[in-house]
């Protein structure tokens, strides 16, 4: 006869189910891909991320190339978001609001690797812009009102993100200070939730900031926050006007750029291009 404890411990292993675990897929992605038509201006992207969703839950951010777990099988719908940092920052990383997402329903095996590439997105079709600035020739020019400084944006050939056109603020001696609004005023930017970025593409050896400007109640106000360091290459920042706008309490406001040559250079020029504000229409 069979001891009791052996006999106990064959029905409790017998009664164990077989191991659930697997070996988790793995989806791989190269890069996002940005398509522009008409009116929207240059593709250029300064992407670093990718969020993914598995069946509407969270996955998590990956940084590209990215290769993505997926702990399931069977037909999975993902979902996956381009991802920027606001300001340039890193610590602020997030989805960008007006990409498209790339969705899609895949057949997932376990160990399996899947190469999806580039993604596709585009603007969403809901995006306003509130304006385009290339600086290329034969179109109307944006910032025009020069509140600081002398020159205020010069279209020039020579330094160019994309197209045969990018603007330059030249700095020296007699114009340390540089400050540039747009000679259009905006409305209804400050309705809230308040959805509002700033895309510019730039490099260039002097800091500069952005921000609003305005009038309430017969005072003026200016409220400048984000901005970028000297850089040597072309970078593009997404900028989220949303505090600024908010806290300037300004009901029209016009976007405005401001930079100064530090103490230490005699000559410097800040470079831009591809300059983009969108926002969603109020709700």
């Amino acid at each position: 006869m069979r001891p009791l404890f052996l006999l106990s411990l064959t029905l409790l292993l017998t009664a164990c189910p077989p191991d659930l675990e697997v070996a988790p897929a793995l989806l791989l992605v190269e890069d996002f891909s940005l398509s522009t038509t008409e009116g929207q201006g240059a593709p250029t992207t300064e992407i670093t991320e990718v969020w993914a969703f598995a069946d509407e839950e969270f996955i998590g951010v990956f940084p590209l190339p990215a290769r993505i777990p997926l702990l399931r099988v069977g037909t999975v719908a993902i979902r996956l978001e381009a991802g920027i940092h606001q300001d340039g920052r890193s610590v602020t990383p997030d989805i960008y609001p007006f990409y498209t997402s790339f969705s899609s329903s895949i057949d997932v095996a376990s160990g399996q690797t899947l190469d999806l590439g580039v993604l596709p997105i585009r603007y969403r079709d809901e995006t306003v812009f509130g304006f385009i600035e290339d600086f290329e020739p034969g179109r109307g020019r944006t910032f025009t009102e020069i509140l600081a400084g002398t020159g205020g944006i010069r279209p020039q050939t020579d330094v160019v993100r994309s197209g045969g056109a990018a603007g330059a603020v030249e700095l020296g001696d007699s114009n340390r200070l540089a400050e540039i609004a747009t000679g259009q005023t905006f409305t209804g930017l400050a309705t809230v939730p308040i959805n509002v970025w700033l895309e510019v593409d730039y490099r260039g050896d002097a800091p500069a900031v952005f921000g609003v400007i305005g009038e309430q109640n017969g005072i003026a106000v200016r409220v400048f926050d984000p901005g970028f360091l000297p850089r040597d290459n072309w970078t593009k920042i997404y900028f989220n006007l949303g505090p600024v706008i908010g806290s300037s309490g300004l009901e029209q406001l016009q976007v405005a750029i401001s930079t100064l040559l530090g103490d230490e250079r005699d000559r410097g020029t800040v470079y831009l291009d591809n300059l983009k504000l969108l926002y969603f229409p109020p709700q």
